[in-house]
């Protein structure tokens, strides 16, 4: 006779989350949620393997009982998943808890505010636009509400 399989829910993944200043982030999870180039993402164990762009956005991380979803802002880089290790090489990983709704307010007025000459002007303007716009909703999402 021999042994059942483990349940699918007691597998989890490893991820690990690096940016140019060193990690973010490492530990097991049941699941990942990105920010992909194009939308969101989603990874549980036993995921094909996987390469992909990063976009802007919420990254959440849901660890083995947690009350919560780890947060964080992730601003491009490349992800990848390969036996259920989910490697996410982002430009940039900011904890949500750690963003300021109001800086980040300030940060998207002063993108809009920018002045663009020429495509490459206008393109510099619209990134810079796009990751505050992202920073912001990240930010705003993970504020605590009141009573």
């Amino acid at each position: 006779m021999t042994a059942p399989a483990p349940a699918a829910s007691a597998r989890t993944l490893f991820v690990a989350v690096v940016t140019p200043e060193g990690p973010a982030h490492e530990g097991p999870a049941l699941d990942v949620v990105a920010p992909a180039f194009d939308g969101e993402v989603a990874f549980l164990p036993g995921h094909a393997p996987f390469l992909g762009l990063l976009g802007r956005g919420e990254l959440r991380i849901r660890p083995p009982g947690a009350a919560a979803p780890l947060s964080f802002f992730l601003a491009g880089g490349v992800v990848q998943v390969q036996d259920d290790q989910v490697v996410l090489l982002a430009e940039r990983a900011v904890p949500a808890d750690a963003l300021d709704p109001a800086r980040a307010r300030r940060d998207l007025e002063e993108a809009l505010a920018q002045p663009a000459v020429g495509e490459a002007g206008l393109r510099v303007r619209a990134e810079r636009v796009s990751a505050a716009r992202a920073a912001l909703r990240v930010a705003e999402a993970r504020r605590p509400r009141g009573p």
